[in-house]
């Protein structure tokens, strides 16, 4: 299947390399840091040009090698109390709340 996918085969939009959809990425995320502690706004805050292409050759690597970096599949999770329930002792009394990578996020956008 790998083999078929990267070979094109009338799917050159899905086998396309990275390039501008990094720049939408900015802004876009959010602000909450995930395990590997990198926080959105000092990527948004960098110089944007320079900062896409980091991106953009980032994105390009993870997509060829058809994988998903680890770091940024792990997350950070809350159980919340779910406002206004009078059974807290129930599972449906609950909701949680999951932080994974700002970098992840930002290459599923940009997918």
């Amino acid at each position: 299947m790998e083999d078929i996918a990267r070979a094109g085969d009338g799917n050159e939009a899905m086998n396309a390399l990275f390039s501008d959809e990094t720049a939408q990425t900015f802004n876009k995320v959010s602000d909450t840091p995930g395990p590997d502690g990198i926080l959105a706004k000092f990527i948004d805050n960098a110089d944007r040009e320079q900062m896409q292409k980091c991106l953009t050759v980032i994105f390009n690597k993870s997509w060829v090698r058809g994988s998903f970096i680890k770091v940024w599949k792990q997350e950070d999770r809350a159980v919340l109390c779910k406002p206004a329930k009078e059974e807290y002792h129930e599972c449906t009394g609950y909701r949680t709340v999951s932080v994974t990578s700002c970098l992840g996020k930002r290459l599923e956008y940009g997918t």
